[in-house]
């Protein structure tokens, strides 16, 4: 077994784990990046494929551009599960082509020295006296097996978390995900039978009879191709997302031609609050194998993004102090917490609280305003559900009828800020971690009681 020695490994070469390796590019920081796949294929993975604009201006990613960019984004239009009502949230974005963008990326972190070994997979860490320490992998190419010695391995393996998972269970980092906390996927992209109309607005279908717990989407790729597929939520004994694209596609794409596919697949999406901690004594961990998915939307992309950046400041601030020990790497969280996870945090519990809800429920919400368009933003941009009081009073006393709804939708705002609150107040080194996570826990159970009275 050959040695190679580094300053970081980064066990997965999709986006987050190229937006790592991209913002450790020409620091003089010894990255190696390892990924599965062959380099043709790396960053391809089921999913709408949509980020918002927002996110390249705010860490200074480069914009997708060429084949990268399939079609800029205006905005998203929300169905209600009875079609009738429709809510338009504008705001600007990419529909990208993901495995262009992201081996884009990696050539630019590959020409400012990173490391870059494709076909290569992690089999499990190096841990000595508490820290991890490298990890061992397997080049399919050459057929050769490594240790890899690093001062940080950071997993950014997706769902499988190859890394992470495989250390001893009371590590706080191991945390696994409850099948409940995620939704199971199936996309295809197909070509339009005709142009596609609207082309520049995402639109997404709620409806717990065709998707339960998740929602469809219909993304164009283009004037003339779309990212059609759906989510449903694990854990609850639902049938395969494969058995509800077929029973419903037609509602959703009947303007597709099903005759030639281009792309097909399905996949697994945390839709959670994030990983309690994303960094341990020489180890992070990033994108889905740290649960930093939009637990509303499903979107994963832009946080993934956000977690790499963060993780690479974190690797920078500790190669200065020499310090890579949970403490040392205790950056990530402030900073991914203070950019994103707070909160996707608080999104976490109003997904909660619209998965319980019934197609009457969600028709009547949106038809009546019970939340409004200006809400929805206010939701989505900083996960804040703000109602007043004064439209809450008036639209009782009008009798809009459904009372237990409303007010059970003011406990959620009410809860969706307390737990926001929580996290922005998220220890600011490990010794707080195991305290504040039993508050949270107790905010949870408080949530969950109030969700099911």
């Amino acid at each position: 077994m050959g040695e190679l020695v580094y300053d970081v490994v980064i066990v997965g070469g999709g986006l987050a784990g190229a937006s790592t390796a991209w913002f450790l590019k020409g620091t003089g920081i010894r990255v190696l990046l390892i990924d599965s796949k062959p380099w043709g294929r790396i960053g391809d993975k089921p999913c709408g494929d949509a980020i918002s604009k927002d996110h390249f201006d705010d860490l200074g990613l480069p914009y997708p551009s060429g084949v990268e960019m399939e079609q800029k984004v205006a905005g998203i239009k929300l169905y209600s599960p009875d079609m009738r009502t429709v809510w338009t949230v504008k705001g600007e974005g990419f529909e990208i082509n993901a495995p262009a963008y992201t081996q884009r990326l990696l050539a630019e972190a590959r020409d400012k020295g990173v490391n870059v070994m494709d076909m290569t997979t992690a089999s499990e860490p190096v841990l000595s006296d508490g820290f991890v320490k490298g990890v061992k992998i397997f080049d399919r190419k050459s057929r050769r097996e490594y240790i890899v010695k690093s001062n940080v391995v950071i997993d950014a393996s997706g769902n499988s978390s190859s890394v992470r998972t495989r250390l001893p269970k009371e590590i706080p980092i191991t945390e696994s995900l409850d099948d409940r906390d995620a939704d199971i996927a199936y996309r295809e992209v197909l070509f339009s039978k005709g142009e596609v109309n609207e082309p520049d607005f995402l639109r997404i279908f709620v409806n717990q009879e065709t998707s339960p717990g998740g929602y469809w989407w219909y993304f164009p790729k283009g004037k003339d191709k779309v990212n059609i597929g759906l989510g449903v939520q694990g854990g609850m004994n639902y049938p395969n997302p494969h058995y509800f694209y077929e029973k419903y596609f037609d509602l959703y794409g009947a303007d597709l031609a099903r005759d030639k596919v281009l792309v097909k697949g399905g996949a697994l999406v945390p839709t959670r609050r994030p990983l309690t901690t994303l960094a341990w004594n020489g180890i992070m961990a990033v994108g889905d194998s740290a649960f930093t998915v939009n637990p509303v939307h499903g979107g994963g992309k832009g946080s993934a993004m956000i977690s790499g950046y963060c993780a690479a400041k974190a690797v920078m601030n500790a190669a200065e102090t020499g310090d890579f020990s949970a403490q040392g790497l205790w950056e990530v969280n402030l900073c991914y917490i203070s950019k994103y996870g707070a909160k996707q945090a608080s999104l976490d519990l109003f997904r909660r609280f619209l998965q319980q809800l019934s197609n009457e429920d969600i028709n009547y919400g949106m038809e009546k305003g019970l939340i409004k368009e200006s809400d929805l933003i206010e939701v989505s941009t900083y996960g804040s559900l703000k109602l007043s009081v004064a439209e809450k009073a008036s639209r009782l006393i009008m009798g809009i009828g459904r009372p237990s709804l409303l007010m059970k939708l003011k406990a959620v705002a009410e809860y969706m800020k307390k737990s926001k609150e929580h996290y922005m107040n998220y220890p600011k080194d490990p010794s707080g971690l195991a305290k504040w996570k039993s508050h949270l826990e107790e905010i949870y159970q408080e949530f969950h009681v109030l969700l099911h009275k």
